[in-house]
């Protein structure tokens, strides 16, 4: 028998997978070939690390060409909500694994 603890995590797993799908899909089709269009070369959208570094140069280049930043920040907020939700996820998942009560009560 599942338990709500069981259910809110699936929950925000699924949650969370879906957010990445969607973040990296809008990474891919927004960023990429703005990024690309203007002489960067090939691993930009493959290395995690350096996200921060595309949106940066991302963001110059909508103000340069002077429009909106509505999707920078649309995609900033997603990248931090993922972030966030996956802390959650993990907690959730320390917190059931290292809870001292008796599996079979809960």
């Amino acid at each position: 028998m599942t338990t709500t603890l069981e259910k809110t995590m699936t929950a925000f797993l699924l949650l969370w997978i879906i957010s990445i799908g969607v973040q990296l899909l809008l990474h891919w089709l927004m960023i990429c070939p703005a990024l690309y269009r203007h002489g960067q070369r090939f691993p930009t959208g493959f290395l995690p690390w350096r996200v921060f570094r595309e949106l940066r140069i991302y963001r110059s280049l909508l103000t340069a060409e002077a429009r909106s930043l509505n999707r920078y920040y649309l995609y900033l907020l997603l990248f931090w909500f993922n972030i966030l939700l996956g802390l959650v996820l993990g907690l959730l998942v320390l917190w059931d694994h290292t809870s001292i009560a008796d599996p079979a009560l809960r």
